[in-house]
């Protein structure tokens, strides 16, 4: 589960009233973080630093330093400002009853900056998940220190000066290698860019009982494969095309063609029982002879700026006819193009997929996706979901959970916001990740071919949110295993397309 900084005092807090004290947690902490730190590397033949701040943190800090004393493991602690909390001022007793004697980094900074230099191992118990705003002074000196070394850098909880609540990575933030998390994941530990940074990411458990958990709502879940597998369609021995759906593919233009051939391929290898092209007769020879498998509604070719009636009317008849409609990949922004798409909005009632060029023309008149009847799923890159919130480019990825979630509940829409590490946000308020994926994956066409996987789920009866969640992971999945045979220059689409049935057979295998 993912937990904000809010959400996880909640859980803590509920864990103290069910007879846990701060003390014992933070004890827990310390020692479920010592314990993964002396997994990671062999602390006895090495140099090892913690920095412990002035908060909570620090207080883990403090009693990591502790254990590590106690397995004869030589540490150094440097304290970046005197402790501040009830519960690290008596973690940092103990530790000094031990023999512990932390340096203040305030009056010996030279002295402190070469020590974090000169360490294999350095711990960073500076800032917790409450920090916000920029580290300044002391903090900001210690972090540039750490970030300069080339010691193994382990964070406690989150790296420190990093937002708990955001993949945002403006300010100055230590740059981990590994990160031990408390309990449950945080956000920054899952959304890019900050993910990043984070390094290896482990949760550990730190004795909090079951129902402390109960009332607090994840804020998001990362899709698990069995999710997945279990949710996959299934058909009955005397199925026949019908039962598997129809999906019609609004998608296309001149010189987009491809859009149109890869969402179409990619509804058929998931399953769609038809797959209804609808596409202009200028492009019919090459959707046509490129699926083989589809049917296609052929089109009137679009005048220059002219509306034609009949060919909205023909649009609409064969969406109305489907089970579900993917609109928008490759379709062009023609006059033709924005007065069809408005009119399937106002007087369709089948499923909605709206992806790349429906996206930019609804974008205008945002009011039709939220007041369309029946489930409506988009799938806006960072940039189309500029358009859809009236902001920059920089404002999505500096909160990408938060811009997914707004546009979710504002337009009513299941929203997939595409890019490393992809989220769905659904109008509920459900949230999920996908942590599949690589870099090989931009390229055009991948989206085209998501949009075509959700159709088709859609159309062989997965719910819209279900089918959703499915195609964002398979997708990735299908990605990753494609990419080992091409690698990131040379992954296309039709390889990810060609690796589906693979993935199938494998996930099919373990329903």
């Amino acid at each position: 589960m993912v937990l904000t900084s809010k959400q996880m005092k909640a859980v803590e807090q509920n864990a103290v009233d069910l007879g846990m004290s701060w003390l014992r947690l933070m004890e827990n902490a310390g020692a479920a973080a010592t314990k993964v730190i002396r997994d990671s590397c062999d602390l006895k033949i090495m140099k090892t630093v913690i920095l412990c701040g002035k908060g909570n943190n620090g207080g883990d800090g403090y009693v990591i330093a502790r254990k590590l004393l106690e397995d004869n493991v030589s540490v150094r602690v440097i304290s970046v400002g005197a402790p501040a909390t009830e519960s690290a001022i008596e973690m940092a007793s103990k530790a000094y009853d031990l023999g512990i004697r932390p340096i203040d980094f305030e009056s010996y900074e030279p002295l402190c900056c070469q020590y974090i230099n000169d360490a294999d191992v350095i711990v960073d118990a500076l800032f917790g998940t409450g920090f916000s705003g920029e580290p300044q002074g002391i903090f900001a000196a210690a972090i540039n220190a750490v970030n300069s070394s080339n010691g193994l850098k382990i964070a406690v909880d989150i790296p420190s000066g990093m937002s708990s609540d955001t993949g945002c990575c403006n300010g100055l933030f230590i740059k981990a290698d590994l990160t031990v998390s408390f309990a449950a994941f945080k956000p920054c530990h899952l959304l890019f860019p900050s993910s990043e940074y984070c390094g290896k990411v482990t949760v550990a458990s730190i004795g909090i009982p079951n129902e402390a958990f109960i009332g607090v709502t994840p804020i998001m879940e990362v899709v698990k494969t069995q999710t997945v597998i279990s949710n996959l369609p299934k058909r009955g021995l005397n199925y026949h095309k019908g039962d598997c759906g129809t999906a019609a593919i609004y998608c296309g233009s001149i010189g987009m063609a491809g859009a149109a051939v890869i969402s179409g391929k990619a509804a058929i290898k998931c399953g769609v029982g038809i797959a209804n092209m609808i596409t202009p007769e200028n492009i019919y020879n090459i959707v046509g002879t490129s699926l083989p498998e589809a049917v296609c509604t052929v089109l009137d070719n679009v005048e220059n700026g002219k509306v034609n009636d009949k060919i909205t009317d023909a649009v609409m008849t064969a969406i109305d006819k489907s089970n579900v409609g993917l609109i928008g990949c490759g379709l062009g922004q023609s006059n033709q193009a924005k007065y069809t798409v408005s009119e399937i909005m106002k007087n369709c009632s089948v499923p909605l997929i709206i992806d790349a060029d429906g996206i930019n023309i609804l974008s205008e008149n945002i009011h039709l996706i939220r007041q369309y009847t029946n489930d409506v799923v988009i799938t806006p890159h960072p940039k189309e979901a500029s358009r859809l919130l009236g902001c920059s480019v920089q404002c999505v990825q500096n909160d990408r959970l938060g811009s997914a979630m707004k546009i979710a509940k504002e337009l009513n829409a299941i929203t997939v916001l595409k890019g490393a590490k992809s989220i769905i946000a659904q109008p509920d308020g459900r949230n999920y990740i996908v942590t599949d994926g690589n870099p090989g994956m931009a390229t055009a066409g991948s989206g085209d071919m998501l949009a075509g996987m959700v159709a088709g789920f859609i159309a062989q009866g997965l719910s819209a949110a279900m089918a959703t969640v499915c195609a964002v992971k398979i997708h990735a999945m299908a990605g990753d295993l494609a990419v080992k045979e091409t690698s990131v220059l040379s992954l296309t689409p039709t390889d990810m397309i060609n690796a589906l049935p693979t993935l199938f057979c494998r996930m099919y295998s373990r329903k």
